[in-house]
């Protein structure tokens, strides 16, 4: 008895097949989890069964191949827009190397074996090579919902898929125009001059058309996911109208929107959620439903299945072996790539009609490629679930460290217009890998209107929680009632044990702020946690680049490693260029911390000779798409100099730049262990000075080596062989700059263990030392001589009164024109005390 007789089969009631797909889309996932298979094989083989060749309960018409189609460009739509850009752009060439190798071996495989065991003709053999050459990111979902979707060998799987399916599509369009006669030198100019007509436009336009539209089109979430949608359609149909692929338009569509669209954002977050929970899915069922059970029952077809099978697996495995070999990869991401780069179903189904439609291949040919697009499709998503698991393991485990620990970040509010962009900000800076909630606070001050005040905060609140529940992060809403606004945000920062504070500023400076306003100034003077002020006028995403400026001896601070590596994933988030300003010695110890760890930034970098012309160099260098962002110390730090105070109001005086965040590292050790906190009274902290340490320049000297021996020799009178071996050592030391880099004055830095307490020296040049490396005459040169036992802080703790005494004008001024060693030591008498600690 036939089950259904009572039922017209195939469906033809639209409701009927859009509700039973549906009801596939939601059960498979389940069943797939309790016998744990990937939901992609679950989705494939529910496809399969619901189809032409088994139950007949769906057929293949043209709504499931549209709706298929959709889905399958909206994948690759989501694997352009979700890579990590930086990655994708650094390992191009080993992708371009990897995808021609992934092309390579299958396709020789092809040339080889067809026309000895299938009697296939070279054009046949030819385009069988295209078919098993090529493959479709079939399991990318679970790439990515593993999170290793910016892992270097899925980024170079991504990159090898442009190559093998614009290969592929080539070779076809060669076999179609030599079986219709049609090759020639015009069809060559033709195709070349239209594909480089369709990338110019592409990659110049729709970057931006995009941040024009975003930039105008602000807080509409919904019609910004309707304009990616148009992006990605237009896109794709005029790839195909050039003679590409609409996968590769598709592909080349995420990537131009990927800077445009944080990873952590509210639009990302709808992105994926459509994608996996609808297109996807359609292209999935479609994929299997191309499976006719029927044609399964010959031997014949398995045969030739069984060798097409063989070439995609033993052909992609050879060229992930070769790629693990030379580009150091795991033997777990060996097995992702394999599993990334196996599945066929795109590019493969579309060369195999065509080369039935022109007489290449026949029927039993056809069926032979469904079975192999059954079984890579069961195959790759296989390996990828399995060992993608493996590979986000290690990758845990290289990144436990013991600086670890719980992320929690406070979003004080109080302005309805940013409250979205400081939300966003928040969202971008949490590690995808927290499973700690933001916690957006408002404080009510304490007044007979407070009940007033608190419903108007929690009115602002819901629509920060709407905002970060649409980007599928936790959140927590606290409100909080004092006397002071500022002290209603530290009582929550302790009570919920914060660890990074992003608050809002509005870029006003008045004659009575300090700073930024007595809020904030108290909250910096209070708080040891790191705080992000950020002025935002315009929205982050569309930003081009970020200025990143680096004050002198900040990566000196104890919670500057965390801060630094919040700001990288703001940079990250936003994928825009950084350009790190910064003075020589920093960008030295800065740039492998930039390069080497993730997130891995490409910079570009910019020296800075004089700090104090900070707010002008940025200026400089400002355009209308960059953010701002600039590295700053609370007053009393190891790197804080009064510059730091004046510099807000300098750069909103001087190009008032639409975004602008300043950071300040947290004062606490970056274990986050209790510690003393590095605060400290205006009473100096320097070693004392003789006249021995004092060496004043006579007229018309200009070597500051030459000064150097002198100090050297006059403090070590009786050793002349430690006399050669620390002058030598210091001459061939690069100056550094003191705290503010201050002009007209040098610091050398030294550990020798032929000191047993700190020494300073001291030269003085009334016309000013030539200085190769320093920009201007040098007045003023102190040389500090460390024991090799003394610790790293207490050493900074010295230099950074050092920079304090000597950025008061007055004092360096008077050091500048000093005549006699008398005269400098009733400079320095009144300055500096003996305190240093052992």
């Amino acid at each position: 008895m036939d089950y259904f007789e009572f039922l017209d089969l195939p469906f033809s009631d639209p409701v009927l097949i859009f509700g039973l797909v549906m009801v596939i889309i939601l059960v498979v996932p389940i069943l797939a989890k309790k016998l744990r298979t990937p939901d992609i094989v679950g989705l494939i083989f529910a496809g399969a069964v619901i189809g032409q060749g088994a139950l007949g309960l769906l057929e293949r018409d043209d709504t499931i191949i549209l709706l298929g189609t959709v889905g399958l460009l909206y994948l690759m739509f989501i694997a352009g827009i979700s890579i990590d850009l930086e990655k994708f752009s650094k390992f191009r060439s080993i992708s371009l190397s990897f995808g021609l190798l992934s092309f390579g071996f299958p396709m020789a495989g092809s040339l080889l074996l067809a026309p000895s065991l299938l009697g296939f003709d070279f054009e046949s053999s030819l385009l069988l090579g295209a078919i098993v050459g090529s493959h479709t990111l079939l399991a990318y979902p679970i790439a990515n919902r593993l999170g290793i979707g910016k892992n270097k060998a899925v980024t170079m799987s991504l990159g090898a898929t442009i190559v093998t399916d614009s290969l592929s599509l080539t070779v076809l369009a060669i076999v179609a125009a030599t079986i219709h006669g049609d090759i020639s030198l015009s069809f060559w100019m033709t195709f070349i001059g239209f594909v480089s007509l369709y990338l110019a436009a592409i990659l110049f336009t729709l970057p931006r058309l995009g941040r024009w539209f975003f930039r105008n089109v602000r807080g509409q979430t919904n019609i910004e996911y309707v304009f990616l949608l148009a992006v990605l359609f237009v896109t794709a149909y005029a790839a195909q109208q050039v003679g590409l692929a609409a996968i590769i338009g598709a592909f080349l569509a995420g990537l131009t929107m990927n800077r445009l669209v944080p990873e952590n954002s509210t639009l990302m977050s709808r992105v994926h959620f459509v994608g996996n929970a609808l297109f996807i899915p359609f292209f999935l069922i479609s994929v299997g439903m191309l499976v006719d059970i029927r044609f399964l029952v010959t031997v014949e077809v398995w045969l030739v299945a069984a060798l097409f099978t063989a070439l995609v697996l033993v052909g992609k495995f050879l060229a992930a072996r070769i790629a693990q070999l030379f580009f150091r990869l795991s033997g777990d991401e060996r097995w992702v790539m394999f599993g990334l780069t196996s599945p066929q179903a795109a590019a493969t189904l579309a060369v195999t009609l065509i080369g039935f439609d022109l007489g290449l291949f026949d029927e039993l040919a056809v069926n032979a490629v469904v079975i192999l697009i059954l079984a890579s499709c069961f195959v790759g998503p296989w390996l990828v679930d399995f060992y993608g698991r493996k590979v986000v393991l290690h990758e845990e485990k290289e990144s436990l460290k013991s600086t670890d620990a719980p992320e929690r970040i406070l979003i004080p509010l109080s302005n309805p217009e940013n409250a979205e962009a400081l939300m966003d900000i928040a969202l971008m800076i949490r590690g995808k890998k927290s499973s700690e909630p933001v916690f957006p606070l408002t404080v009510a001050r304490d007044s007979p209107n407070v009940e007033a005040a608190v419903a108007t905060g929690e009115k602002l609140l819901s629509h920060a929680v709407v905002h970060a529940a649409a980007a599928d992060i936790p959140v927590i809403p606290v409100t909080r009632v004092d006397h002071n606004i500022a002290s209603g945000i530290l009582r929550a920062t302790k009570e919920l044990r914060i660890s990074d504070i992003v608050i809002g500023w509005n870029g006003e400076i008045t004659a009575r702020q300090r700073i930024f306003g007595s809020i904030l100034d108290q909250l910096l003077e209070q708080s040891d946690e790191t705080v992000l002020v950020s002025k935002l006028d315009q929205p982050v995403n569309t930003t081009g680049r970020v200025l990143l400026a680096i004050p002198p001896m900040s990566q000196y601070e104890p919670g500057f490693g965390n801060s630094f590596q919040t700001i990288k994933k703001l940079i990250n988030q936003l994928g825009a260029k950084p350009v790190v300003l910064a003075t020589e010695s920093n960008l030295t110890l800065l740039k492998p911390f930039i390069e080497k760890q993730d997130p891995e930034l490409s910079a570009e970098y910019k020296t800075v000779h004089n700090w104090n012309k900070i707010a002008e160099i940025l200026e400089e260098h400002y355009d209308d798409n960059d953010l701002v962002i600039l590295f700053s110390s609370r007053r009393g730090s190891i790197a804080w100099h009064p510059l730091f105070e004046r510099l807000p109001g300098q750069i909103i005086r001087g190009f008032n730049p639409g975004n602008l965040i300043i950071a300040y590292p947290a004062e606490v050790e970056e274990h986050h262990k209790p510690t003393a906190v590095l605060r400290f009274d205006e009473s100096p902290l320097v070693p004392d000075i003789s006249a021995n340490q004092i060496y004043i320049a006579s007229d018309g000297e200009s070597s500051h080596h030459n000064a150097i021996e002198k100090m050297v020799q006059s403090f070590f009178s009786d050793r002349k062989d430690v006399t050669t071996e620390i002058a030598q050592q210091l001459k061939v030391l690069d100056p550094d700059n003191l705290p503010g880099d201050l002009p007209g004055v040098m610091l050398m830095h030294h550990s020798t263990h032929h000191v047993t307490e700190p020494v300073l020296l001291l030269a003085v040049n009334g016309d000013g030392f030539h200085v190769r490396k320093v920009g201007e005459p040098v007045k003023i040169m102190f040389i500090l001589l460390s024991p090799t036992h003394m610790s790293v802080q207490r050493n900074l703790l010295i230099l950074n009164r050092l920079g304090r005494m000597i950025g008061r004008a007055e004092i360096k001024n008077r050091l500048g024109r000093a005549k006699n060693i008398d005269e400098i030591k009733e400079i320095l008498s009144a300055k500096l005390t003996i305190n240093i600690g052992k």
